[in-house]
């Protein structure tokens, strides 16, 4: 038979599939793309497209040169080698599609097991076309492989239309992009499938890998792609998760967290460009430093470099070279920059990027509102700390999201305060202490991050509860005035304070007058407004107000006697400083007595030998508070410093 007289298929449409399948793979590999919960289908679907289209390059070619190349066993375990990759090729599209609604990876399981269903179905259909022979035949003209074709075709459009149905009978639980992306391609591959199927015994021509390979490519530019920037050449901060969850506890490197500090962009007018290129000019001179340094983009002027280097003294090399670098590009006056760097080992211990990440930022946080350039290398004492600040964060946070007023881990002191008048102690500050496994962490460690993570509210709410239950136990049996608690100036200026706070001490049966709250001069100029509304309603309600820390602000006396406060508690760097300066003295003398006229009760904090406690006395404080009288204990051992009531 004449050799133009066979059939002979096109797989031009192959070819292109298989080159894009390529690109697409060394994307993944070079670019370090984003590894979400969905990526191991779309990174799983390129390496069996790849082997799939091979396979079917291989088939074509076969059936274009029976003469040459026909086997009969081989030819069919081909055919059969395919549509099991092809099978595979569906089940990650399948569940690439569905597992992108966290409704559906609940539901994991039962889809598992309704496309185990499919693949049995499909399977056995398979299993029957090769004991009928029906997927090609010999015809006069060569090979038609049009049967085999249009069967695993017609697999693709049923998986098509079940994709769809799901994404839309789950239409409210996914993002709107995958919605749009789902019923614009979803109609298209069904269409380009059918086209198949209709033009393969006419045109003879196979392009099934531009029916799925696209679908991966799709995937990966809308949710994964991280190309670097074309200027910087640096990737962004999802490269940098990529790279550090994959190597970190696996592979030694060093990170530097480098952060540009330029000057007010206003002052350059039309030379803001220059800026950038600064940036630019950084970026190119530490890519040159050798061993290679990879370069991360986290924000607009934050860079990480991560060295990857096993040996500390190649790393102080290296960072000493980015050093140079950066004062190279300070020494240039025509855009002059500050930076801060921070170098060190990415422990195992950090585990993930984002850990990783808020370690170096903890520590460049020292150098925050420093006017100059700082180049630091971290010691092992660093990541102690931090390692006690990550772990007060992740306690916080479960605190507030849990809300157990009883919650153990929030722990309550109480420092007695000393009445002048009567001699005796009347009242008491709740001090707050957070246990941490078998620690006891103090406020001054853990509140900044309370009120910077948002978490100071559950806090309180707390505290709060647990000194309302003291004041019952001890209201039966003990003399006292109240015991305070301190308020932060971003509670009191919240709309719903008032409320929130009321609610637990209703809870109570008690004079509410045994409650005080301590607040900081700051909480004035936070939201004046909405503050002094809280405390004119607390007020009215009977709780009693201290402005603690009086001296470290900045209020007016005008503004302090408007606010609805009746204790003024004074700092003790205040009382400090008055014993050592006369001209310090006159004036804590002059607000004592201005404070007093006016009906305030004036308290002073600190006091810690006999001479502060005499000059206290002197100057007419009301009441005493200080390490010289008593120290903080747990709330319950308040009974032993207020007198008990005589009932006879």
């Amino acid at each position: 038979m004449d050799e133009n007289m066979f059939i002979s298929y096109n797989y031009i449409g192959e070819i292109a599939g298989l080159i894009m399948a390529g690109l697409i793979l060394m994307l993944f590999l070079y670019t370090k793309p984003k590894k979400t919960y969905v990526f191991k289908y779309i990174f799983g679907g390129i390496i069996i497209s790849i082997a799939a289209i091979l396979i079917q390059i291989s088939i074509v070619h076969v059936a274009n040169n029976p003469d040459l190349y026909f086997n009969r066993y081989l030819f069919m375990g081909q055919l059969l080698i395919f549509l099991i990759l092809y099978n595979g090729i569906l089940y990650c599209i399948f569940s690439y599609v569905n597992m992108m609604s966290i409704v559906r990876r609940a539901q994991r399981k039962e889809f598992i097991m309704m496309y185990a269903l499919l693949s049995v179905v499909y399977i056995a259909g398979v299993i029957i076309e090769i004991a009928a022979r029906h997927f090609y035949s010999f015809e006069v003209d060569g090979i038609d492989i049009s049967h085999f074709v249009k069967y695993y075709s017609g697999a693709g459009i049923v998986c098509a239309v079940i994709c769809f149905n799901a994404t839309l009978s789950n239409r409210l639980n996914v993002a709107r992009v995958i919605w749009h992306a789902v019923i614009v391609c979803v109609p298209i591959e069904i269409c380009f499938l059918l086209f198949q199927m209709l033009s393969i015994d006419k045109f003879h021509s196979i392009f099934m890998a531009m029916s799925y390979v696209p679908v991966f490519a799709l995937g990966y530019v809308l949710f994964h792609s991280n190309p670097y920037d074309d200027l910087t050449g640096s990737q962004n901060e999802y490269g940098l998760m990529s790279y550090v969850d994959k190597y970190i506890g696996k592979r030694k490197f060093y990170v530097s967290y480098i952060d540009l500090k330029y000057p007010n962009v206003e002052s350059f007018g039309n030379n803001v460009d220059d800026i950038f290129m600064k940036a630019v000019s950084i970026c190119r001179a530490v890519e040159a430093i050798k061993p290679r340094v990879t370069m991360f983009r986290v924000a607009e002027n934050r860079f990480i470099a991560v060295i990857r280097v096993d040996d500390y003294q190649k790393f102080l090399s290296v960072i000493n070279n980015i050093r140079g670098v950066l004062d190279g590009a300070r020494a240039d006056m025509s855009v002059p920059i500050n930076y801060v760097m921070i170098s060190g080992e990415a422990y195992p211990e950090l585990e993930t990027s984002t850990k990783c990440r808020q370690y170096f930022q903890y520590i460049s946080r020292r150098f925050k509102n420093q006017n100059s350039s700082h180049f630091y290398v971290t010691k092992p004492s660093d990541f102690d700390e931090f390692i006690e600040e990550y772990d007060i964060a992740v306690t916080l946070e479960d605190i507030r999201n849990r809300l157990d007023l009883d919650d153990e881990r929030v722990v309550v002191y109480a420092q007695p305060i000393y009445s002048v008048e009567t001699g005796n102690f009347k009242a008491a500050e709740a001090l707050t202490r957070l246990r941490l496994g078998e620690k006891l962490i103090s406020p001054d460690r853990f509140i900044p991050i309370a009120e910077e993570s948002g978490t100071i509210h559950a806090i309180t709410c707390i505290v709060l509860n647990k000194v309302c239950k003291a004041i019952v136990e001890f209201d039966e049996f003990y003399d006292f005035d109240a015991i305070s608690i301190n308020v932060s100036s971003r509670e009191i200026s919240h709309k719903n304070a008032y409320y929130d706070l009321m609610e637990i001490i209703e809870r109570y049966d008690f004079n509410v007058s045994r409650i005080r709250f301590e607040i900081t001069e700051s909480a004035m100029f936070e939201n004046y407004e909405m503050a002094n509304e809280n405390m004119n309603s607390l007020t009215k309600a009977g709780i009693h107000f201290y402005l603690d820390d009086f001296g470290t602000g900045y209020s007016s006396f005008e503004r302090v006697m408007n606010c609805p406060v009746k204790t003024i508690k004074f700092d003790k760097t205040l009382l400090y400083k008055s014993i050592d300066d006369e001209r310090m003295d006159d004036i804590m003398t002059y607000m004592i007595e201005v404070f007093k006229k006016n009906g305030f009760i004036t308290l002073v904090e600190g006091v810690e030998d006999e001479a502060q406690s005499q000059y206290s006395m002197e100057r007419g404080f009301d009441y005493i508070q200080g390490y010289l009288y008593a120290k903080p204990e747990p709330l319950e051992e308040m009974k032993k410093y207020f007198d008990r009531k005589n009932k006879f």
